[in-house]
């Protein structure tokens, strides 16, 4: 596993969890602008595909999103912040 690529990889979750979460706050004080609108659903689609990838190859990024049988065993190293 080249920790340059999960960097890259996880870099780009950040990203598009970042945009997302901008364009949510944005709408939040302008719930009529259609172009958001969009630009958020793109984001989010985005955002979630990464997060797919990144969890793909390199395992759960949460607890939640863990498949396994003992759920605080989530994670091996390096931890998804690190």
């Amino acid at each position: 596993m080249d920790t340059n690529d999960r960097a890259q990889m996880l870099k780009k979750v950040q990203e598009a969890e970042f945009a997302a979460y901008d364009l949510m706050l944005f709408l939040d004080t302008h719930p009529d602008c259609q172009t958001a609108l969009t630009e958020f659903k793109e984001a989010v689609e985005k955002s979630c595909r990464c997060r797919r990838e990144f969890e793909a190859v390199y395992g759960p990024l949460t607890a939640g999103a863990s498949s396994a049988a003992a759920p605080w065993q989530w994670s091996k190293d390096p931890w998804p912040w690190n």
